[in-house]
């Protein structure tokens, strides 16, 4: 697990100043002398007894307990170089600092980021989670997320981490929600707490493909809250595995508004550009 990362508290909308925490409230060294030790044992084992390959340039898995990519593709993983509006949409030198939709105010959120670019090794680790079931990569992508001072900005102490929900039939069928073990892996390490806030209404069939406007409405009605006292009156940081035309993010961020969420900000692993 990647360094705690302690939250000050900031004004919504502004984002928090970010520290480590201080070394009296890190875990023992007796702790970490075991778990290394562990770790030291169990990875040369499984290296031998179940040798695995990166699905990326397919080198051997010297660390298959940190897996699924070797390191070399966990530390090439694609980031976002260019600026950014705030509401995390990539931006080219030329087009400002604001993207054109938020000109026009037709971001119904606040702020936004990622990780980085739907492509490469980023987009073959989501395939490895969400339809390979291989969950320790929501840990070593929540610690890839919060090296990025974008993604640590809008993460303001006392804000609240609300997953995209599955379909209670799809959620079965998968076992489990890639949105949800993202969003554990980032409370985990920064303090914040998960509010499971959203239902999916509509089972809506596979989204590939579709334009903007036809996954617009393939969305409309799609989502509800539950216990609307579970965002009212905080700031709610909706969490995704990916951001593609946003009609998802849009119909969740509404809805969350209108259960009385003072402020919608948007996090995602990667985004499409």
């Amino acid at each position: 697990m990647g360094e705690t990362v302690h939250l000050v508290p900031g004004e919504a909308g502004t984002g928090p100043a970010v520290n480590p925490l201080p070394a009296s409230a890190r875990p023992g060294l007796a702790g970490a002398v075991v778990a290394l030790a562990w770790k030291g044992i169990v990875d040369p084992l499984l290296a031998v007894v179940f040798p695995s390959r990166c699905p990326t340039c397919t080198a051997e898995l010297a660390a298959p307990s940190r897996g699924p990519l070797c390191e070399g593709c966990w530390a090439a993983l694609p980031v976002h170089s260019s600026p950014a509006c705030g509401c995390g949409v990539p931006l080219a030198p030329a087009a400002g600092r604001v993207c054109g939709r938020c000109r026009r105010g037709l971001t119904p959120y606040v702020a936004g980021a990622s990780l980085g670019p739907f492509e490469g090794t980023l987009r073959t680790v989501l395939h490895e989670l969400k339809y390979r079931g291989r969950r320790r990569v929501a840990a070593r992508l929540a610690e890839a997320m919060l090296r990025r001072e974008d993604v640590r900005r809008i993460l303001t102490a006392g804000a609240v981490l609300v997953p995209v929900p599955l379909h209670p039939r799809r959620r079965r069928e998968r076992g489990f929600n890639q949105a949800e073990l993202l969003a554990s892996e980032l409370a985990r390490r920064t303090g914040l707490n998960v509010a499971e806030a959203l239902v999916r209404r509509k089972d809506i069939p596979a989204q590939t493909g579709l334009s903007a406007a036809a996954r617009r409405a393939n969305v409309a009605g799609a989502f509800a809250t539950r216990g609307k006292g579970r965002v009212a009156g905080r700031v709610a940081v909706l969490v995704d595995d990916v951001f593609t035309t946003g009609a998802t993010a849009m119909a969740c961020v509404r809805a969350l508004s209108a259960a009385g969420a003072v402020e919608v900000r948007v996090l995602t692993a990667a985004r499409v550009v």
